[in-house]
């Protein structure tokens, strides 16, 4: 019979899944990048949906508040089906909120963003968070910073100059801000979301910190004159979408992140920006141009080298 220790699901809050992670075994290495794939896929989803979603008379707040209760609802009942409960100790509330609003940056930044600018540019800002985990890492004594990695953050700056200088249409600055916030929301989640998620089952853990979004999202909802639901029938489908994309996106990533390394993680999560545009083309008809190709390829190739560069090497602890 299968040990239930062996699951990161099942792990208490004391008993961390991160104790062997710089090496971890190689079928818990495939089957966290496997995971973390999946985050990839459901998350390069929810801006297309979204859009989808503004054309039909909603608005970013109102998907923020659906998708953080939908995420919280799903969760938490699965927890309590399973006979788990869902208090946290009190020293674990504090983690939630932080990694509640890294969530609320991510979600609110990122799903505004589209509402301003196309969606390729939107995902293509977000995916500077590799560039701020790069820079923040060797600060926070997290890893080394070496010569190739910095020649890898400005070849990826560069990338992202050479698509965003033009093509993408409006440059408004409203979009730009917001994706920008998106960006420093994910990387906060990578830089500290691994070590915190230990601390309590993810299902728990997740349906605390969407607790909080909710709660600010719905507060600033309130203020600002009440929920815009979308008006069309392909409207609710996609909000539908956005809930169920945001919540397996949301949980595939944190749990990857209990099994493979940030680094890792990151270079997984690079091939969302690829799926994104793909899903822009199909159901957007946005246009993307040969210099947006070549920005594109350049921000991940050296996003890709740096991230293997920082991949522990076989047989070294």
């Amino acid at each position: 019979m299968r040990r239930e220790s062996a699951s990161p699901l099942n792990n208490a809050a004391g008993d961390s899944p991160l104790t062997d992670l710089a090496n971890p075994a190689p079928n818990r290495r495939l089957a966290g990048l496997g995971i973390t794939f999946l985050a990839a896929l459901f998350v390069s989803l929810i801006t297309t949906l979204a859009r989808l979603t503004y054309d039909a008379g909603s608005n970013p707040p109102t998907q923020v508040l659906l998708r953080s209760l939908c995420m919280m609802l799903a969760l938490g009942g699965l927890q309590l089906l399973a006979g788990r409960g869902l208090v946290l100790p009190r020293r674990v509330l504090p983690t939630t909120l932080a990694l509640g609003l890294c969530i609320f940056l991510m979600s609110f930044g990122y799903l505004s963003s589209v509402a301003y600018i196309s969606v390729s540019l939107a995902v293509l800002l977000l995916y500077t968070f590799p560039l701020i985990v790069g820079v923040a890492s060797p600060l926070l004594g997290r890893e080394r910073m070496t010569w190739l990695k910095a020649l890898c953050l400005i070849g990826a700056f560069s990338g992202l100059l050479v698509a965003s200088w033009a093509g993408f249409g409006v440059l408004d600055w409203r979009g730009i801000a917001f994706a920008l916030a998106g960006a420093a929301g994910v990387a906060g989640v990578s830089l500290f979301g691994g070590k915190a998620m230990a601390k309590g089952h993810p299902f728990a853990m997740n349906a605390w910190i969407n607790l909080w979004v909710a709660l600010a999202v719905g507060a600033y909802v309130a203020a600002t004159g009440g929920l815009a639901l979308p008006q069309t029938s392909i409207g609710w489908l996609a909000t539908a979408a956005v809930c169920v994309c945001y919540t397996l996106g949301i949980l595939c990533l944190f749990l990857g992140l209990t099994m493979i390394s940030p680094a890792q993680s990151a270079l997984t999560m690079n091939l969302e920006p690829l799926f994104s545009t793909l899903a822009a083309i199909l159901l957007l008809g946005e246009v993307v141009g040969l210099q947006q190709w070549i920005g594109m390829f350049m921000l991940l190739m050296f996003l890709g080298i740096s991230t293997l560069a920082g991949l522990p090497r076989r047989g070294k602890a």
